[in-house]
């Protein structure tokens, strides 16, 4: 997987836009995590910082830092649609702020072309932060909730 440093500009950019707070990709010689809070990609042998100033690194190199990544992830919208907290109007939300969510467990509702979509916590944690409001019109890859992980 081969990238150009203006593609890796325009996924930046899409990130920040789109409000997501991490995205990893990995294939067999690439590994590439983006962290909203701490942008630091490893491309094959290459690093792209937030600075967008490119360095070589070599490949034995690791990348020992900590960061949000690990504490916290991000649960997005998988599609173009609209966002409901609660399965039905005057019902209680699927979760609040501060709730604890297990994983696999309902957090919300996209309705797409008069489909509802139930979204899925991907880890077990706590919801910190619902980053969109009941109602809303959300966009594919648009961040919904912060979650802090629980072990």
């Amino acid at each position: 997987m081969k990238f150009q440093i203006e593609e890796l500009k325009k996924m930046l950019t899409s990130i920040e836009k789109n409000h997501i707070q991490e995205l990893q990709i990995k294939s067999r010689n690439t590994y590439i995590l983006i962290n909203k809070n701490n942008i630091n990609s490893k491309i094959n042998n290459y690093a792209v910082n937030e600075d967008k100033s490119l360095k070589t690194i070599e490949n034995n190199t690791p990348t020992h830092h900590i960061n949000e990544s690990k504490i916290y992830s991000t649960i997005v919208s998988p599609m173009v649609g609209t966002f409901y907290k609660s399965p039905a109007p005057n019902e209680a939300a699927f979760v609040e702020k501060y709730d604890i969510v297990e994983k696999k467990q309902i957090v919300c509702i996209i309705e797409a072309m008069k489909l509802m979509n139930e979204i899925e916590a991907e880890v077990k944690g706590e919801i910190v932060e619902i980053l969109v409001q009941d109602g809303d019109i959300v966009d594919c890859g648009q961040a919904l909730m912060k979650v802090k992980t629980l072990y």
